[in-house]
């Protein structure tokens, strides 16, 4: 297991997401119109969408993230008032990750704020699937699909089951210890 360098585009905000390797997560890609709605909305200089309309995610539980600073500059943006937590930096724009709630132990961490490096790839591990494909602006490569929907499906709810009877949703850098949003979210529809 490895730690992954976690910052913004600007580098005001900063973390590290412990316990990660390719066993310990799933790393997918997202085309479904929800997150491509989110990158729209951000006005991000570095891109978020890839060349088919999908965003690259790390999906770990919740405990594994820590911000070491910039916290004054978390945002939160939900789509819908019972959509996901869409955490970013307003400093810049840049993208942090996505949350159901403060009881769920997951936090999709979105590429724009993992710190490059050169073992990226071996410590992510190869990307398992794009998900929602049917949403891409264009049809992903064929090879790109190393996961079925039900085999990704199962991998997903067992990681969250595992997660969440280990109590992974705290400590938590996006939710306090009762399960509130840390900053108001921003309701995109009103």
């Amino acid at each position: 297991m490895a730690e992954l360098k976690l910052s913004c585009q600007c580098g005001k905000v900063q973390g590290i997401a412990h316990d990660v390797s390719p066993q310990a997560g799933n790393h997918v890609i997202c085309c479904c119109d929800d997150c491509q709605t989110f990158a729209h909305a951000l006005k991000s200089a570095t891109p978020i969408l890839d060349e088919y309309g999908g965003t690259e995610i790390m999906q770990l539980p919740m405990s594994s993230v820590a911000l070491s600073q910039g916290t004054e500059h978390l945002a939160c943006l939900r789509l819908k008032p019972k959509g996901l937590y869409r955490w970013y930096a307003d400093c810049c724009d840049t993208p942090i990750g996505n949350t159901m709630h403060g009881r769920m132990p997951f936090i999709g961490i979105i590429h724009n704020f993992i710190a490059l490096n050169d073992k990226r790839e071996q410590i992510l591990g190869p990307v398992l699937a794009y998900w929602l494909p049917q949403f891409a602006s264009r049809p992903p490569p064929i090879n790109a699909k190393h996961y079925s929907k039900a085999r990704l499906l199962w991998r997903i709810a067992t990681k969250l089951l595992g997660w969440k009877l280990r109590g992974k949703h705290q400590p938590s850098a996006f939710f306090d210890e009762k399960g509130k949003a840390r900053v108001k979210a921003k309701i995109l529809s009103q």
